[in-house]
């Protein structure tokens, strides 16, 4: 729903904020946040969680299944699932492996 008007602002917020533009148009960010994955991380990201969604499915288990037994509630596991939360903890990660009687195996490899 949009706001119904625009906020209102004084005259030193709309020079802070053209200050703030005219800044990154001489030094744009150029660099990848700090944390952000890159486009090979994220995609091995969203493969395992394909890998844990098809487990489930081929065992059969139910989203409510799993999440109670990985002591989640399931719209967070739905989140997981879908790709709408794309940054589960390691300790997270491996209550799913367990609650689909796997294990998660991590490796390091040189990039």
């Amino acid at each position: 729903m949009k706001p119904m008007m625009k906020p209102v602002r004084t005259d030193a917020q709309r020079a802070e904020e053209a200050a703030i533009r005219a800044q990154h148009a001489v030094h744009p960010i150029r660099h990848r946040p700090i944390g952000a994955l890159d486009s090979t991380s994220f995609a091995a990201t969203l493969l395992l969680i394909a890998q844990f969604k098809t487990s489930r499915d081929r065992q059969a288990l139910t989203l409510s299944e799993v999440a109670d037994r990985m002591g989640v509630d399931p719209p967070a596991l739905s989140r997981l699932e879908t790709g709408k939360m794309l940054n589960p903890t390691l300790a997270t990660l491996h209550k799913w492996a367990t609650a689909l009687g796997m294990k998660l195996d991590i490796g390091l490899i040189a990039d």
